[in-house]
């Protein structure tokens, strides 16, 4: 079984997180030996990532883990547990141990600390790395004036004070790293991590955070301004690749969101907004544990954080509480997305009155058909709703519309403004302004539901692949002329041409191109559809069989119709349809300029 069918939802998310960044050489990593060392959750999770990037690049990684195995949910010839002392020859070596000690108030846990670095760098000798990752702590910076942000050759105050402790041990443990590596000849590169936000056990802000917020305890802050950057574990997993394969041997680099640093009262305010927990302010309550940091060198080279801490917050909480339960963002559309989906609902039964009504077949098309199958409902985060038709029934649908919908429902087709080759059905005193429907005042902006025609295509593949690559090209001169904005296709020649047709037709003209080019084999018994309308244009042709019949299944609190070939469909149109998308990608899909539901907000 895969390895990412035994992570929960949240575990997969940073499994997935360095597949999201392009830029990553990731086949420098093929046959090459990563050992990973440290201990804890953190030292499960870099495991976890490299395991399931190992599946889907297969890459032929060795992966050891090196002192313990905390689990026995992998199993695999790739895999193997080794002691310090059993170390040979590895390409990789991370150690990410050092970032436990958030808690060193004595000298016997000072002591255990440098012991330990002295402990690995001896068995690095016998290893002979080709690169050593040093996972440290922000917290090695001392503790700065109240405005500053420390870059990576910076200091501050660490005299010698508990308060200041850690700090110390952690400049001791970089300098015995430094001292092997100039002493035994391996490269280490230190990634120093801001507060790092994660749902484990042994980190400073599970314990003084997270965890009391899932039990409804009191927090407490400390009434002071210095600032300390925050980064969410899947962020540094990404920066742990980067010192991997892009960063330069011997240097040193800081790991943190840009936006996310918080000063305790700020941290206060923001856990109070997230969670509405109990906030006081007293004199010994929390000082996170580093400090504001820049990190622009690790950018530079193309590392760029993709969750901020109030994301990371809400996440990791809710993987300490359930990590069963589907995530989602809740504070979507100003918290209103609930509301906007049960007008969508009323959307749809709308249409399904009508279709009813007058035999007209359709069925729930894209993520709302996901949706029936996948949740019985909405896919949770989903902020649209799209419905699907064959062309015949898409024209009798249109022919019925105009005595059919209720007064406060408005189809766009009848709009001069309106160029969607679609039709859009929009609800009457409400706005859900779009990026792209918020540039155009003299069109209707109402919460909306997309009807979308499925049209026949050849059977032939060649003439196939042209007629829809000539749809998708026909739609976005349409678009382009529409909104003004110049080609840009992946070829300079293709956009150029583009811009000289947009340049030569009226608005009108290429429209009815494009109708025509969707309408090309409609008359001909093909037996071959594609989504000439929607956004998988170039996702290939279908069997029109799979559109034959309709079937009734749950949704929210209704039945609506879907394909009967409905695993056929939705496996031509995502693949393994199951697979959710990351928590930490769990945003709506629009980016919403304006939104008023008027009175439709308890629709």
């Amino acid at each position: 079984m895969p390895l990412k069918n035994k992570l929960n939802q949240y575990e997969l998310d940073t499994a997935l997180a360095v597949l999201r960044d392009k830029r990553l050489p990731l086949d420098g990593l093929r046959q090459k030996t990563v050992a990973v060392s440290g201990g804890g959750d953190l030292h499960r999770t870099i495991l976890y990532s490299l395991l399931h990037l190992n599946e889907e690049k297969q890459l032929n990684m060795k992966v050891i883990s090196v002192g313990e195995w905390i689990s026995t949910l992998y199993e695999d010839d790739d895999f193997t547990v080794r002691e310090l002392n059993e170390l040979s020859a590895v390409d990789y070596f991370i150690e990410a141990g050092f970032l436990r000690y958030t808690d060193l108030d004595d000298t016997e846990s000072f002591s255990s600390c440098i012991d330990r670095a002295m402990r690995v760098t001896s068995a690095l000798a016998h290893a002979n790395p080709h690169r050593v990752i040093l996972l440290s702590s922000s917290a090695v910076y001392g503790t700065p004036d109240r405005e500053m942000s420390l870059s990576e050759n910076e200091y501050a105050d660490t005299t010698f004070a508990s308060d200041n402790l850690f700090a110390i041990a952690l400049q001791c443990v970089e300098n015995i790293f430094a001292g092997a590596a100039h002493t035994y000849g391996f490269p280490v590169t230190t990634l120093r991590s801001a507060a790092l936000i994660a749902p484990f056990d042994e980190l400073e802000m599970t314990e003084k955070v997270l965890k009391p917020l899932t039990e409804d305890k009191k927090l407490t802050f400390a009434p002071h301004g210095r600032k300390t950057t925050f980064v969410y574990i899947n962020d540094l997993i990404t920066a742990l690749y980067y010192g991997m394969l892009v960063c330069s041997s011997g240097e040193t680099y800081n790991v943190g969101e840009t936006n996310s640093a918080l000063s305790p009262l700020m941290l206060a305010a923001v856990t109070e907004e997230l969670f509405g927990a109990e906030v006081g302010i007293e004199k010994n309550g929390l000082r996170p544990h580093g400090c504001s940091v820049s990190c622009d060198k690790l950018k530079k080279l193309g590392w760029t954080p993709l969750v901020n801490a109030k994301d990371g917050f809400l996440i990791a909480k809710n993987a300490l509480e359930d990590s069963d339960k589907v995530f989602m963002f809740s504070d979507s559309y100003d918290g209103k997305l609930t509301a906007v989906q049960h007008t969508l609902l009323g959307f749809l039964k709308e249409v399904d009155r009508i279709c009813r009504k007058h035999h007209i077949k359709y069925f729930l098309g894209g993520g709302t058909l996901l949706g029936a199958v996948r949740h019985k409902g909405f896919i949770p985060w989903d902020d649209d709703a799209d419905v699907m038709m064959l062309r015949r029934d898409y024209e009798h649908f249109l022919t019925v519309l105009p005595y059919e919908l209720p007064d406060y429902i408005t189809d766009q087709n009848t709009e001069e403004a309106n160029h969607f080759a679609f039709t859009k059905l929009r609800l009457n005193d409400t706005i859900l302004s779009t990026e792209f429907s918020a540039r155009f005042e003299n069109l209707h902006n109402g919460v909306f539901l997309d009807v979308l025609a499925q049209d026949k295509t050849s059977n032939k593949r060649f003439s196939q692949k042209l007629h829809m690559k000539m749809t998708a090209q026909l739609r976005w001169l349409v678009l382009n002329k529409w909104r003004g904005t110049p080609m840009n296709a992946n070829n300079k020649f293709v956009s150029f041409i583009g811009d000289v047709i947009k340049a030569i037709f009226p608005l009108k003209a290429l429209e009815k191109m494009q109708n025509r080019m969707m309408n090309r084999y409609n008359k001909k018994d093909t037996g071959v559809l594609y989504d000439s309308m929607g956004r998988n244009v170039e996702r290939g042709a279908y069997p029109e069989e799979w559109l034959d019949e309709a079937v009734y299944v749950d949704f929210e609190d209704t039945k609506l119709p879907i394909p009967k070939e409905w695993d056929k469909y939705l496996s031509y149109l995502y693949g393994d349809y199951m697979d959710m998308i990351p928590v930490s990608e769990r945003h709506v899909s629009h980016e919403i300029v304006r939104i008023d539901l008027g009175r439709f907000i308890e629709y």
